[in-house]
């Protein structure tokens, strides 16, 4: 069934190209121009130091030394809270990106890189403020509150994942460690660059596919620009979120849906996170059922902190 779906995919992009080249090439190049100016430049720089930070090993001390006060707030093992706080600061998908690095490190077990992967891939602050708040009306919320609710609730709903959930630690780590330091330094390096650059690579494969579904789905026929909004949303949320804030929409209705996006993070976002996941060869079962269930959870808070505004 998932063969016969993806084939039909497929075909229905290869035949939107031949019908209307021009709106593929335009929607292609939209993608493109998306990844070049916002995603590259913000996320390359951090995930190839990120590389080299895992690789060379410098925050574990200070990690192993702070853990009994951070395990106080956050129920994680040390080597858990640099994709944790990474993840939060820089953006997706760097989180799920340094859980599978710490996996593949033999520092994290599989359960572990999964369930931190839920919990940290979260869009950055600079694109919530500078893109999805800023395409919404003013007067609704103020932004600290949006924040509030877009970053707090993962952190929630993920620690009684985790309280649920026993340690379990890896076996054993199976980091290979060259003879000299020199060829150390010159290797980590190396491959936190060409780790960085690959990993951009794929995130702008997926972001011009996706760009190009939302643009097909765009011009499908469907009633009314509100339909359009969602179905677009629920694909990729930068071209959802461009259709929804067009809308006739009342203010509120504009702010649970955006809410509803950012923390679901779109099916571009799942094929992302399953792209950087790959080497655990884990299902992304788990991570699809987390994001539902915050979308769910942060568009609740949202309604009910709109309603508690209204009536003050």
């Amino acid at each position: 069934m998932k063969n016969k779906l993806f084939i039909l995919c497929i075909t229905i992009c290869i035949g939107y190209g031949i019908i209307c080249p021009d709106l593929l090439a335009k929607s292609a190049a939209n993608g493109l121009y998306l990844w070049y100016h916002s995603v590259l430049p913000t996320l390359l720089p951090f995930g190839i130091l990120s590389g080299i930070i895992l690789r060379t090993g410098m925050y574990d001390a200070i990690l192993e030394r702070i853990s009994p006060f951070l395990k106080g707030i956050y129920p994680l093992r040390p080597p858990l809270f640099y994709p944790l706080i990474a993840g939060y600061l820089f953006g997706f998908p760097l989180g799920s990106k340094l859980c599978a690095d710490l996996y593949d490190l033999g520092k994290i077990s599989k359960n572990e890189a999964v369930r931190v992967s839920c919990i940290s891939n979260n869009f950055g602050p600079a694109f919530v403020v500078n893109y999805v708040l800023a395409a919404l009306p003013e007067g609704v919320m103020p932004d600290w509150m949006f924040l509030a609710i877009c970053y707090g609730t993962p952190l929630l709903l993920g620690w009684f994942m985790l309280w649920r959930a026993p340690e379990n630690p890896p076996e054993k780590n199976s980091e290979k460690m060259p003879a000299s330091r020199s060829e150390i330094t010159l290797k980590i390096i190396d491959d936190g660059i060409m780790n960085g650059f690959t990993t951009m690579i794929k995130l702008a494969g997926y972001i011009m596919l996706f760009s190009i579904a939302a643009d097909f789905a765009g011009h499908l026929p469907l009633p009314g620009t509100a339909l359009s909004g969602c179905v677009i949303g629920l694909l990729e949320i930068t071209n959802g979120i461009y259709t929804v804030s067009g809308t006739e929409w009342p203010a509120e209705i504009k702010y649970l849906s955006a809410m509803a996006m950012v923390s679901f993070g779109g099916i571009s976002g799942i094929c992302q996170t399953a792209s950087m996941l790959a080497k655990l060869q884990s299902s992304i079962r788990t991570y699809v059922i987390f994001k539902l269930l915050n979308a769910m959870l942060a568009t609740l808070f949202t309604a009910a902190l709109v309603c508690y505004l209204n009536h003050q």
